[in-house]
């Protein structure tokens, strides 16, 4: 299949080593577009726990590696995957970042993962922590479809307003910036606002369904989603 040529795709929010992670539908994504850069925006693992990760998940991993021969391949540090993505850029020279600004079509384009501006994760890191793990044993006790975990995670991220929390900060600290393209990841919900003369992008995830990526191509910046 003839791959379509775009300039940038991101993509972040995929959890490797988790149970609800979709690492082979990235991996068809991915294998579908010719760029010239990929973001990865953050939380690409889970944790540091690679011992019972699946064989496709390593395979993505193998992916990036390939991909970053032919391509720059940019990783910008999530909470999920903080001090590891280090680990990862010794081991494929991938460059990482904690916040990534770059020029597009004569726009200024920022990325930062946006756990952030997550006041609930600053302020209550022990409940953050313990949630987290509850999640994990739900994940792991689901049903095949892991439709538990998928409402939980949905319901959990609207409960705190979350998304609207950081696109509201996202934005102010892209205008500090001097930016006119803000790119986050984090809340999982993939969404586009534009706030006095600032667009904000959020790419989603890859444990919910919809999944979501995000192309910059001849000037258009794009949410795809995908079932």
């Amino acid at each position: 299949m003839k791959r379509k040529k775009i300039n940038t795709l991101i993509i972040s929010d995929i959890h490797l080593g988790t149970e609800v992670s979709r690492a082979d539908r990235v991996m068809e994504i991915i294998n579908r577009y010719k760029f010239k850069k990929l973001i990865l925006l953050g939380d690409i693992f889970d944790d540091l726990d690679f011992e019972n990760m699946p064989d496709h998940h390593w395979n993505l991993i193998s992916l990036f590696r390939r991909v970053s021969q032919k391509a720059e391949v940019v990783w910008v540090e999530g909470n999920h995957d903080k001090g590891l993505s280090k680990v990862m850029a010794a081991m494929f020279g991938i460059q990482v970042y904690k916040t990534y600004t770059w020029n597009y079509h004569y726009k200024k384009c920022l990325a930062i993962h946006g756990h952030q501006f997550d006041r609930f994760l600053i302020n209550e890191p022990v409940l953050s922590f313990l949630a987290s793990q509850i999640y994990l044993f739900i994940q792991k006790h689901d049903f095949k479809d892991f439709r538990m975990s998928r409402w939980i995670k949905k319901k959990s991220k609207g409960w705190l307003r979350i998304s609207k929390k950081v696109a509201r900060s996202a934005i102010l600290y892209g205008r500090v910036r001097g930016a006119d393209n803000v790119f986050c990841g984090h809340t999982h919900r993939a969404i586009h606002l534009k706030r006095k003369g600032i667009n904000y992008y959020n790419s989603g995830c890859w444990t919910q369904l919809p999944s979501s990526y995000i192309t910059l191509s001849h000037g258009v910046i794009k949410i795809h989603r995908v079932k």
